[in-house]
């Protein structure tokens, strides 16, 4: 079959979503089927990664118009719900929803903020996760301190900079631990005690995390979160704020969760005192992103066989 992919990856560190992309590409390819990135009436089915207007300025009504006329259906993923870009955009998501023949959430939280009932037929939950990269043994600690991490590629405000420099404060009584920051960030996010490191690509993350003890998101309101699920490939523990949206879902198994900078240290403590003990027992994940790619290029054969 040939697939429409309305979005192209790209080179070097632009997050999960770009890595989704890339994958899905090399699934198509592996399963027989050709994904073409220009758009007409020869396509066989039309991926949506994303509804807004891509670089060619397509957007979902072109593919509706298709749907309508050419009989050529609709595979969307959700990995986004636009939280953290305002109501207009998640209100146009909410509307596109309706018209697609088959849709895949990246967390269940994703699906219920958007009002959206999983039947495991036309909506689905194909769970964030990485590519198969980020799941190899822990290396041996470099660092005699308890090494927390966290990453971002975005500085959006809701990554929860605010909260990291609240930590930046706290850490100072803490003489056993170091905390760092990779990634971007934004210009006047300037920690005391917090080390910064320089954006890295993939293979450099994976050092990281995989040399560290202690993973902490502070973002709220995420659709998924793909550091967290980098950093429990990479064996880690997480803390993850409560008001994390879809990174609850996927970190409520693997950590602890926190709404306060109070209880942030009261679970940090706790977590430490398990980790010295050797006694934690949080599950490791299972899956990778490869695997979800799959899954969507089945549910697309699915469709197009319908189809005929």
């Amino acid at each position: 079959m040939i697939v429409y992919v309305n979005r192209k990856h790209v080179s070097g560190p632009w997050g999960g979503g770009n890595r989704t992309i890339k994958s899905l590409h090399e699934a198509l390819l592996t399963r027989g089927h050709t994904p073409v990135y220009e758009l007409d009436e020869n396509v066989d089915i039309v991926y949506c990664h994303d509804p807004r207007p891509n670089d060619e300025g397509l957007r979902y009504e072109h593919f509706l118009w298709l749907k309508k006329n050419h009989n050529i259906p609709i595979f969307q993923r959700v990995g986004d719900v636009f939280y953290h870009r305002g109501e207009v955009y998640t209100k146009y998501l909410k509307e596109t929803l309706f018209h697609s023949d088959q849709i895949s959430y990246i967390t269940p939280w994703a699906a219920k903020f958007l009002g959206q009932q999983v039947d495991n037929k036309k909506h689905l939950v194909h769970e964030l996760r990485p590519p198969a990269s980020f799941f190899i043994d822990k290396l041996k600690k470099t660092n005699e301190k308890v090494k927390i991490i966290t990453h971002h590629w975005s500085t959006n405000p809701l990554k929860g900079f605010d909260f990291y420099m609240m930590i930046d404060k706290l850490i100072e009584n803490y003489e056993n631990v170091d905390f760092y920051y990779l990634g971007r960030r934004p210009d006047d996010f300037l920690p005391k005690n917090i080390k910064i490191l320089k954006v890295e690509d993939e293979q450099g993350v994976i050092s990281h995390l995989s040399d560290s003890d202690i993973y902490v998101t502070a973002s709220k309101f995420e659709t998924g979160g793909n550091h967290v699920v980098e950093a429990m490939a990479c064996k880690l523990p997480v803390l993850y704020h409560l008001e994390g949206g879809g990174i609850c879902d996927l970190s409520k198994n693997n950590g602890y969760g926190y709404s306060s900078i109070e209880e942030f240290d009261h679970q940090l403590t706790k977590l430490i005192s398990l980790l010295s003990k050797n006694e934690t027992t949080f599950p490791n994940l299972e899956g990778t992103l490869e695997d979800v790619c799959l899954e969507y290029v089945k549910c697309m054969e699915n469709l197009v066989e319908a189809k005929d």
